[in-house]
């Protein structure tokens, strides 16, 4: 009878074991937790950051919590952040968590060692407490940087060479960037930001932010073929970088066109063609090739040149070259301009050649023949008729 009753009560006992089981509490853990990631962390003096915190609901009510900085070092700005506004209070659902930040920012000239910061969490019946270890480290000492995005850029002298580049300020505090070039002589260089048109001699840049600059450098238009370098130095009231760019500059053919001795005048009879000598020049810095000539005459006059092109034309180089005019048949005596150009690889020259007009000998017979004759029949008409 005492064994059935053993059996039957350890039976119960078993059979009532899952019921208590899932009556259970599955989380047993409740409470309130201000927490971070980082509780203990190294930052600089005079820098800025922001500590990730997250406030941690487990198993209570819904319930509003304050949050608070109990301790901090003197001079040292703290403040909580929350969606980017400082805030002194957070709603944290049940078994839900809050994400706040705090916003830390340390004097330039706070002391390099350890400090320690306590924040506090304040529910409606749970409390936590966050300290934080800080090893705080020197400032960086001042710095810049100069980055051109092309050091090299290729052109002729007629160029403007752009280059950009990018100045940054590595250091704890803010900067007022002094900008100043040393170029070869001639050479001008001009400063603006990024894609501004307003021309610069200084510029602010704040700790830790770079500015893109715009740098335009323009060569003298007789300038030799060759590379050329320019140094662009940047300098604050601490720190100073400089960077090398280069200018490659190719040859550029400059024309000259004249007349023979310079002189830009002739004459020229009505209907018969007439030379002219010209002389073109390459006063630039690279071969001229396929130098064409053209002119544009008066109406119903012809011009054609020999050679009609000339094919290479080197450095410091001349070609003659004869201008063969024809003035109108009809053309009245008087002075005319002939405008002449010689032009290659962009480059080209005009002049301005007077022709002075002055008509046929043949012409002025005929006309002394005709008058001739007009006094021929004036004598014999009065010799005949006067005997009347």
């Amino acid at each position: 009878m005492r064994a059935a009753t053993l059996v039957t009560a350890t039976f119960v006992a078993l059979s009532c074991t899952p019921a208590f089981a899932a009556n259970a509490d599955p989380n047993p853990i409740r409470g309130l937790w201000l927490t971070t990631d980082y509780p203990a962390l190294q930052i600089r003096a005079g820098e800025a950051t922001t500590l990730p915190l997250t406030v941690y609901n487990y198993g209570l009510p819904p319930q509003r919590t304050a949050i608070s900085i109990v301790d901090r070092p003197p001079d040292w700005k703290a403040e909580i952040d929350g969606g980017g506004k400082p805030v002194s209070a957070t709603f944290v659902d049940h078994d839900g968590h809050s994400s706040l930040g705090l916003k830390l920012t340390v004097p330039a000239d706070a002391k390099a060692g350890s400090y320690k910061l306590m924040l506090h969490a304040d529910g409606e019946d749970a409390k936590s407490d966050l300290p934080i270890a800080i090893n705080l480290v020197p400032p960086l000492a001042a710095k810049l940087t100069a980055t051109p995005k092309f050091p090299v850029l290729k052109g002729s002298p007629k160029s403007t060479f752009s280059f950009n580049v990018t100045a940054k300020n590595e250091s704890a505090s803010d900067m007022l960037v002094k900008l100043d070039a040393r170029a070869p002589d001639g050479f001008t260089t001009t400063f603006k930001e990024g894609y501004g048109s307003q021309e610069l001699t200084s510029i602010p840049i704040k700790a830790g932010e770079s500015k893109d600059l715009s740098v335009a450098i323009r060569t003298p238009p007789d300038i030799a073929a060759g590379a050329y370098p320019v140094i662009v130095s940047l300098a604050g009231d601490k720190a100073k970088a400089d960077t090398r760019l280069t200018l490659d500059v190719s040859g550029q053919p400059t024309l000259a066109l004249s007349g023979k001795d310079g002189r830009l005048s002739g004459e020229a009879v009505a209907g018969q063609e007439k030379s002219f000598a010209l002389v073109v020049r390459n006063t630039g810095t690279a071969t001229a090739t396929g130098v064409k000539l053209a002119a544009t005459p008066p109406s119903g006059w012809k011009v054609s040149f020999e050679p009609k092109e000339i094919a290479s034309l080197p450095v410091d180089g001349e070609q003659k070259v004869s201008a063969l005019v024809t003035p109108g048949p009809k053309a009245l005596a008087g002075d005319y301009m002939v405008s002449m150009r010689a032009s290659a690889n962009g480059a080209s020259d005009n002049a301005r050649y007077r022709v002075t007009v002055t008509t046929s000998t043949l012409w002025g017979a005929a006309g002394i023949g005709v008058i001739g004759a007009a006094l021929l029949v004036l004598v014999g008409a009065v010799g005949r008729f006067g005997r009347r």
